[in-house]
């Protein structure tokens, strides 16, 4: 998934804190990475394991959208592990 912060200058740890709190039960980040876009803003880059269950994807992003300080969200890869 990549997150993108509401604004330049987020504190981009208390961000990935606030996303794994408002995660799904059956939801864990597995790894974040900051990827530098333009203009001083940095999205975060985020892998999640999570059960195989229908609309499982969508409470996902629900979830993560609905985090303080998060602009957009988007799912950019889903594969079977």
């Amino acid at each position: 998934m990549k997150v993108f912060p509401s604004e330049v200058g987020i504190d981009l740890k208390k961000l990935q804190d606030q996303l794994r709190s408002g995660l799904p039960a059956d939801a864990t980040i597995l790894k974040v990475q900051e990827e530098p876009v333009a203009f001083g803003l940095v999205v975060l880059i985020v892998t999640i394991s999570m059960a195989e269950k229908d609309g499982m994807i969508d409470e996902v992003e629900k979830a993560l959208a609905s985090t303080p300080n998060v602009g957009e969200v988007q799912t950019i890869a889903v594969s079977r592990s």
